[in-house]
Formats: C-alpha cells, sequence, structure tokens
C-alpha cells in the first residue's frame, strides 16, 4: 500500500475504484520543424479546414456543456487565426505555427498572477491540441475503455477530454498537473465526481488496473489498499453520502436570524455553467460574477454584443436571483494580451482594476453598455472593484449614467435602477467605508486582497503566508468596521472572499453582522447548514 498527497484541493469526496491510466496515442507526428519551405496558401487553407472542424466540435460539445461556450467564441475569434497565419506567412508549416501561437498565448496566461484566470491556459491548451488533431487527423477517444466505478488517472486532462467521459461510470479522477480552477475541475465538481490535481510525477507510479482510494477532501490517492484501510474509507464514503443530503436539504431552507432577518448565501462564478451549478446547489444568487474571464479568452476584446448575451445567460441562470457582475478586475497582476499594460514592480499596489477602466474609457463603456442591456434579462447588479474613495466612485456613477443616456438615445431597454455597489478590499475604503455607503446600493468584502492589504503581506509570497490570515484581529476589525457603515446606511454587505466559504469562521462572520456570504458554488449546502447551526 502506497500514499500519494498533493496539497491542492480541487474537490471533496472519496472514490475507490479501478485505476484506468489513460494511454494516449500520439496525434501529432513529423512537420515540427521550425522553417518549412513549401506552399503558404496550401498551408493556411489546410489549418482554416482545420478550424473548421475544431469549431464544428466545440459547437457540438457546448450544446452540452456550457463551458465550452467560451472555447468556441476564442476558436471563432479572428485574432486567432490571424496570429497562426502570421506564423505561416513567415514560412511555418501549419502546424508548427499552431504550436508556436500555442506558446505564445498559453504564455499570457501562465503570467498571471490570479490563479482562477492562470488555469485558463488549460482552455488555450485544449483548443490548439483539437486543431492540431484535426490537422494530422489523429482525433480519437482515449477513454473507450472505461468501466463502471473506474478511477481515470492521467498527467494532464483538457476540458474536451472531460467532455469524451461517461461521468456514469467515472468515480473519480487523478491528475499529475493542473489546479483546483481549471475548468477540468470544475466540470467535476458539477458531476460531484471527487478529483485530485496536483500529484506530480508520481501519477506516472499508478500502475493501471490496480485498487486505488481517492481521498478529494484530503488530496491523497492511496494504491493497492489493504482491506483495513478499504473498510474505513468505505464507512467515510457512507458518511459523506450521508452528509451532502443534509447539505441539499440545508440548502432549500430560507434562513433568518434571531430578529428575523433574512441571511443569504451566494456563490462567486466565472461562467454560465457555475452560474447553473450554483443554482442547482441551493444557492441564493450570484455574488461575485467574474467578467475577466471573458476578456482574457481571447486576443481580442469582446463586443458589446457578446458581452450582452453572456451576462444575460448568466443573469437568466439565475433565475430571478441577484446576478452581481465585478466590472474589469485585471492590472499589472492579470494583464490583456490586446490592451497595453505597464511593467510594474508592484502591480498590487499599481494599474488594476478600477483604476484600469476609469482610464480606459472606451473598454469600460463598452462593459457597462453590455450590463445594461443585460439588465433586462434578470435581477442584475454592478459591482466596482478595488475602490480607493469616494472620487472613484463618484466618477464611475457618472459614466454609468452616461453610458444609459446613450441606451436611451438608441432606444435600448435596461433596468433603470440598476444597483450599483462596492467592493471594500483596501484599508482606504475601510476607512471612508461610511461616505461610499452614502453614495452606492451594496458593498461586497473582498477579504483576499483586504487581509494582504491590511497585514502588508503578499498573499503569493510563502516567506509571509502566516500574516495573510483573515482571522488576525486587525483584519476582523477592518470587517467589523465595513459591516457598521453598511448598517448604519441601511445597505447590504456581503462577503465573496475565501473567509465566507471556511465553516470555521462562519461563527465569527454572523457576529460581526454579515448576513449575506458568497462562496464556493460546491459549498453553499453546507454554509447555509453552518449558518442554520449557529443561528
Amino acid at each position: 500500500m502506497r500514499r500519494f498527497a498533493t496539497h491542492i484541493r480541487a474537490s471533496e469526496g472519496i472514490a475507490i475504484g479501478r485505476a484506468y491510466v489513460v494511454r494516449r496515442e500520439r496525434c501529432v507526428e513529423g512537420e515540427t520543424q521550425v522553417q518549412w519551405q513549401g506552399n503558404a496558401a496550401t498551408e493556411c487553407a489546410r489549418f482554416r479546414d482545420a478550424l473548421m472542424a475544431s469549431e464544428l466540435q466545440i459547437e457540438a460539445i457546448s450544446r452540452e456543456e456550457e463551458i465550452f461556450a467560451a472555447h468556441l467564441e476564442m476558436v471563432r475569434d479572428d485574432a486567432l487565426r490571424e496570429i497562426v497565419e502570421g506564423h505561416i506567412d513567415e514560412g511555418l508549416s501549419a502546424i508548427a505555427a499552431v504550436e508556436v501561437s500555442e506558446t505564445e498565448m498559453v504564455a499570457v496566461f501562465e503570467a498571471i498572477d490570479d490563479e482562477y484566470l492562470r488555469e485558463r491556459a488549460m482552455d488555450v491548451r485544449d483548443i490548439f491540441a483539437r486543431i492540431k488533431a484535426n490537422l494530422t487527423g489523429g482525433v480519437c477517444n482515449p477513454f473507450d475503455g472505461v468501466r463502471a466505478g473506474d478511477i481515470v488517472v492521467d498527467t494532464l486532462l483538457l476540458p474536451s477530454d472531460v467532455a469524451m467521459m461517461d461521468f456514469a461510470k467515472v468515480a473519480g479522477v487523478v491528475m499529475g498537473e493542473g489546479g483546483a480552477t481549471s475548468h477540468v475541475c470544475i466540470i467535476a465538481r458539477s458531476r460531484s465526481c471527487p478529483i485530485i490535481v496536483g500529484l506530480g510525477d508520481v501519477v506516472a507510479q499508478i500502475p493501471h488496473g490496480v485498487q486505488i482510494v481517492v481521498d478529494a477532501s484530503a488530496g491523497e490517492v492511496i494504491v493497492e489498499p489493504d482491506e483495513a484501510t478499504l473498510g474505513e474509507y468505505r464507512a467515510r464514503m457512507e458518511a459523506q453520502c450521508q452528509q451532502r443530503d443534509r447539505d441539499r436539504e440545508a440548502a432549500r431552507v430560507e434562513l433568518r436570524d434571531a430578529e428575523g432577518r433574512k441571511i443569504t448565501v451566494r456563490a462567486n462564478a466565472g461562467s454560465v455553467e457555475e452560474v447553473r451549478m450554483a443554482i442547482e446547489n441551493g444557492a441564493d444568487g450570484v455574488g461575485l460574477f467574474r467578467s475577466e474571464f471573458l476578456y482574457m479568452l481571447t486576443d481580442a476584446e469582446p463586443s458589446e454584443i457578446e458581452q450582452a448575451e453572456h451576462y444575460a445567460a448568466a443573469a437568466a441562470a439565475c433565475d430571478g436571483r441577484p446576478l452581481t457582475i465585478r466590472t474589469l478586475d485585471v492590472g499589472g497582476d492579470k494583464p490583456l494580451p490586446y490592451m497595453p499594460m505597464p511593467k510594474e514592480e508592484n502591480p498590487f499596489l499599481g494599474w488594476r482594476a478600477i483604476r484600469v477602466s476609469l482610464e480606459v474609457r472606451d473598454v469600460f463603456a463598452r462593459q457597462l453598455r453590455a450590463i445594461l442591456r443585460a439588465s433586462v434579462a434578470g435581477n442584475v447588479r454592478v459591482m466596482l472593484p478595488m475602490v480607493t474613495s469616494v472620487e472613484e466612485l463618484r466618477e464611475a456613477k457618472a459614466f454609468l449614467e452616461q453610458c444609459k443616456q446613450e441606451l436611451r438615445a438608441e432606444g435600448v431597454a435596461f433596468d433603470e435602477h440598476l444597483p450599483l455597489g462596492v467592493m471594500i478590499e483596501t484599508p482606504a475604503a475601510v476607512f471612508v467605508a461610511r461616505s461610499l455607503a452614502a453614495e452606492c446600493d451594496f458593498f461586497s468584502i473582498g477579504t483576499n486582497d483586504l487581509t494582504q492589504y491590511v497585514m502588508a503581506a503578499d498573499r503569493t509570497n510563502a516567506k509571509v503566508a502566516s500574516l495573510c490570515n483573515p482571522r488576525s484581529e486587525a483584519v476582523v476589525e477592518a470587517i467589523r468596521r465595513t459591516l457598521e457603515a453598511a448598517a448604519e446606511a441601511g445597505i447590504e454587505c456581503g462577503m465573496c472572499g475565501e473567509f465566507a466559504s471556511d465553516e470555521e469562521a462562519t461563527a465569527l462572520l454572523l457576529d460581526c453582522g454579515l448576513r449575506s456570504f458568497s462562496v464556493g458554488a460546491g459549498v453553499v449546502g453546507r454554509i447555509k447548514r453552518r449558518v442554520a447551526e449557529v443561528v
């Protein structure tokens, strides 16, 4: 019996089954030389045929899995075609041009500090892998041999791989690479499939066909467990099934405190599929919809209409519950490939979020107009990130009103009373919270950034990770002050940072006055159950 562990917690649950080690035939043979002296027109035609085939395949998949709608937008983007064909014109073969373009685009995403956006590099790899397979005729399904109860084991799985898997048979997934916010993990979680990622090279030590245990909650894989270990995990599986049933039941119950005030548990999401999963799990809406993902998947800014359609689909999925759209949160640590951004020594203290939006007015206008257009599709709210002053809020409000006037003149319908909120994630925002509360409709506390700014400790730096503790006295005091300012002004104050998803923090947050949580889609029921226990 051997145990392998990862520090990444990508999902929960336990699975026991046969290891199905994926064996892939190499789909791309030859033609990988850097320079090629053939006919560029012929190579462009080959590439376009492969691109069209890829588009048709992704279009079919997207009807079943909403996550692939973003892939479809990217494969249809002229920018992708132009990049590849530009390399062909430089003398590369179609396959070499695709590989060079993939490397360039993946590098952009992998340089981002934000984990959620960095994981989008996997989506880029997925799209290019499909194009390469169509170029070489190497499309195949490596999961045809999966039997009921198998646990899929591979170094790296892409979203398209997961789309080919039959989750009625797959009991669990083990990967050497990947992160918790990857689309592979999102899809697996939506199927209640335990998944382990980031296991490293040790996946090569898991033989095909042996019995393994996947303990996703602990981030452990046990190879060839003994009978005593099997008995222990079977009992834990049964207990977890019973707990999930209780969580689902708890998610359907309306929560109120001792004074009769309603307590909501909403979800954080970055795609329409995640919104749907959250609502299915009992979420009272979406407290944070990350709009930047739509911007970062392609080499060109999404149009106003494309954005409006995306937001409208998310609003419709909320089915009348609030959808809180955070405006573009990019900057030095989260660059856009088509928006020039300065190299900064400390991007977390630099040009990012609302500072970018207020300066790059045309981009901000298209996003606000898109949100306004989508507001007729449901209960939409808009939220400004990284606000540090009342002046920033006033400037954004004035710009929003200007966008409203433009749409009125064009005869476009929208919610005239679209709620506008502010994220409280800097000490400056905490200090002027009363002034901000007087001029906006709601607050949302972003504890991830707030903690690092209050504690002057980079949350990505392992050397000072222990200081980035939202339970520290200073951070808790900042949370209390924000909640008090919101209560005095009579506006809602939620929390969308990771602290809200921490069961052990629920009692503390309720004691501070928090009545609106926004958490990961997979933990909605658990947090609702915990809130019910406390109140």
